[in-house]
């Protein structure tokens, strides 16, 4: 139709009377064919549909609880007054605090989809004038959040080699991080785990949203085997109020492989780790890890790499691990030059561990860890670590002890002692560039010992 012209009995004016015709037939035709079509749609979706995925027989919500009530005495602490511009002593401490308490429930309604909610009320009770690692959750209602909260998919169930992990879950990376506090024969974990957390997700749980894609190969001997784990996350931590990466979109990618020398840790593909097998593991495991994050509100680039590794033979227990840490960015110079810089810095913890069985009725472990963090101890890197958010300084920690096993790693008790060292390099007085030196509700410290007994309990 020319724009304009005038309609004449409902056709256009240059239409011929059987050439109008023919379109109102063909009109009608097109109307009627798609009414018999929809009208057929409609009768189709009126049929039974009996191929819905089937509910797992017996399935059903598995609740839990975990707690870890701890004891202490400190000594040795140091608060640093500003005022007077040096450190002065901190009373020695007696301190009872819920370490770690879980709530949750996790369940597998199909065959195969897995999912697990867990929430966590921890530090209940900690002085944070007290020697131990940690922020406080004393309010009048002491806080409760969620600690992890992710499906695990199988799409073929019995085939560990390719699974899906989406939610909100420890990046795979740092043999230590990704191993839980209920599994680790040291009382407390190895603070080498706050430093790689930090710099991969920006937060001390190292938790952040994401997918992963990963698997489980094993040999017919189940003698030699293959863990592999890839994701992408989204760590928000680094502007706007820690909801944003900022005008940058900088996704974090995280890769990990494991290989099984004899008997594996795992035969069923999952992301939580054990370290203490009871005597039932004679084997080897080396782990290799790669992260990379492009450029943020805080940095231009993060990255880090890291090894570890867990052998069990027998009674022996014996778990380490080794990360390296990166990250670029710039400041400004006292002159309003623009330094740009590569800040690096590393991390890394051993630990060791022996069954012993007494009297065939007490399953002891004495337990020895060593923990190390290298940063910058120069002011100018110093200055560049502050800039970018990461850590400086050095610190040392020691922990030896002995686990007293009830019921395996659900029920045991525990009587350590940490003592701890730390070096601020050239930094002056009132230094907050690592964990030796800083307490969140305090400022800066001087890190002191202390001597624990635990109950930890998983029901």
């Amino acid at each position: 139709m020319v724009s304009g012209q005038p309609l004449k009995g409902g056709c256009p004016v240059f239409f011929t009377t059987s050439n109008c015709t023919s379109h109102y037939f063909m009109k009608r035709i097109i109307l009627l064919t798609t009414t018999i079509l929809l009208f057929s749609l409609a009768l189709a979706g009126q049929a039974d549909f009996s191929h819905w995925l089937p509910k797992k027989e017996g399935a059903r919500i598995e609740p839990f609880a975990m707690v870890q009530l701890w004891s202490s005495y400190s000594m040795g602490q140091e608060a640093y007054n500003a005022d007077a511009g040096l450190y002065e002593a901190v009373d020695g401490r007696f301190n009872v605090m819920l370490r770690r308490a879980r709530l949750g429930f996790k369940a597998e309604p199909y065959e195969g989809l897995k999912f697990q909610l867990m929430g966590a009320y921890d530090l209940v009770g900690r002085d944070v004038q007290s020697s131990l690692v940690g922020g406080a959750n004393n309010g009048s209602l002491p806080a409760f959040g969620i600690w992890d909260a992710f499906l695990q998919w199988q799409p073929r169930k019995g085939r560990e080699g390719f699974n899906i992990v989406a939610g909100y879950f420890r990046p795979q990376f740092s043999r230590e991080s990704i191993t839980s506090g209920w599994a680790v024969n040291s009382m407390e974990k190895a603070m080498s785990q706050n430093y790689i957390r930090t710099h991969l997700v920006g937060a001390g749980p190292g938790r952040a949203l994401g997918l992963n894609i990963g698997g489980l190969l094993l040999n017919a001997g189940k003698n030699l085997g293959l863990q592999y784990n890839l994701g992408i996350f989204n760590p928000l931590t680094t502007a706007n109020g820690g909801n944003s990466t900022g005008k940058d979109f900088a996704p974090l990618l995280v890769g990990r492989a494991v290989v099984y020398l004899g008997a594996p840790e795992q035969t069923a593909y999952k992301i939580g780790y054990d370290i203490n097998y009871f005597g039932q593991r004679k084997g080897l495991s080396l782990g290799f890890d790669g992260a990379w994050q492009g450029q943020t509100a805080l940095f231009e680039a993060s990255y880090a790499t890291g090894a570890d590794l867990l052998f069990n033979w027998g009674p022996l227990n014996l778990d380490a691990d080794w990360n390296l840490m990166w990250r670029e960015g710039s400041r400004l110079l006292p002159d309003d030059r623009e330094r740009t810089f590569t800040y690096a810095s590393n991390t890394g913890h051993a630990r060791i561990g022996y069954n012993l069985v007494v009297g065939e009725k007490y399953f002891l472990e004495p337990t020895f860890m060593l923990m190390q963090f290298n940063g910058a101890d120069d002011l100018a890197g110093q200055a560049d670590a502050k800039a970018i958010g990461a850590s400086s300084g050095s610190e040392r920690t020691y922990d030896a002890g002995i686990n007293w096993y009830l019921n395996k790693r659900n029920l045991k008790l525990m009587a350590h002692y940490t003592w701890r060292e730390g070096d601020a390099g050239e930094a002056a007085s009132g230094f907050t560039g690592n964990m030796y030196f800083s307490q969140s509700g305090v400022g800066a410290i001087r890190r002191g010992n202390w001597l624990g007994l635990g109950l930890h309990a998983i029901f």
